[in-house]
């Protein structure tokens, strides 16, 4: 009796090692395969298997670049227009009014004499331009010329223009012309240039040579005459 009541208490002790072995060896296998929990994209909290610490975005990613305007001179002609710059490189051109809306007046910027012509320089506006209007107004002895030139031109000749004439520019589109100004019009006054001082000189000169010729010949004439007057008593003289 005593000896069956040992068997029983060691197989009770057998079976408690068992199961204390069994549970440490699940709770181990648990923790080994825990799953990490990642938030789906859109949400803003994490889960409370991982502690995930954020760092501040590199500066690459904060830092854009910063636009440039585009290298397009207003005054210079047979060039690219801001807007195909500005398509191709990314520029920033200035504020262009769109094709429905008048172009704003150019801006003239100088008339220089080119012999008997005139150019006329003038600088293109903030607008979209399809042509412009060189407009030479007369003042009485010469009647109004208008010569059309296209958009990316930025010069034109007027010929025969007289001193006090007064020259335009205008841009056009498909809403209208633009509207006169102190700017895109001037007065043609005529420069004292090298060309015009030499030709001054040059008649001068001519008729300063042909005075002097003048009277190399009157001089020559007297001289002849003085000669032929004192010959005349010698021949009497020796008859």
């Amino acid at each position: 009796m005593l000896g069956c009541g040992r068997l029983v208490i060691l197989f009770l002790l057998i079976k408690l090692l068992n199961l204390s072995f069994v549970s440490s060896t699940s709770s181990s296998s648990n923790n080994a395969t825990r799953p990490r929990f990642h938030p789906s994209r859109g949400t803003d909290y994490y889960g409370d298997y991982e502690d995930i610490t954020t760092e501040p975005p590199s500066s690459s990613s904060t830092v854009s670049k910063v636009p440039i305007p585009c290298d397009y001179d207003l005054c210079v002609e047979h060039q690219k227009t801001c807007l195909e710059l500005a398509y191709v490189t990314g520029c920033l051109c200035p504020g262009i009014s769109n094709a429905f809306t008048p172009p704003s007046p150019p801006r003239l910027w100088h008339l220089a004499q080119d012999g008997k012509g005139v150019v006329v320089h003038w600088c293109a506006p903030t607008s979209i331009v399809t042509y412009y209007i060189v407009w030479l107004k007369g003042n009485g002895k010469v009647m109004d010329r208008k010569i059309s030139v296209e958009e990316s031109k930025r010069k034109a000749v007027l010929e025969n223009v007289e001193a006090g004439a007064h020259i335009c520019v205008k841009a056009v589109n498909k809403a209208g012309n633009s509207t006169e100004d102190d700017q895109s019009c001037a007065t043609f006054e005529p420069e004292n240039t090298d060309y015009g001082f030499a030709l001054k000189m040059g008649i001068i000169g001519g008729v300063v040579g042909l005075i002097l010729l003048l009277i190399l010949a009157v001089l020559l004439w007297r001289h002849k005459t003085r000669q032929k007057s004192t010959a005349q008593p010698e021949t009497a003289r020796v008859l």
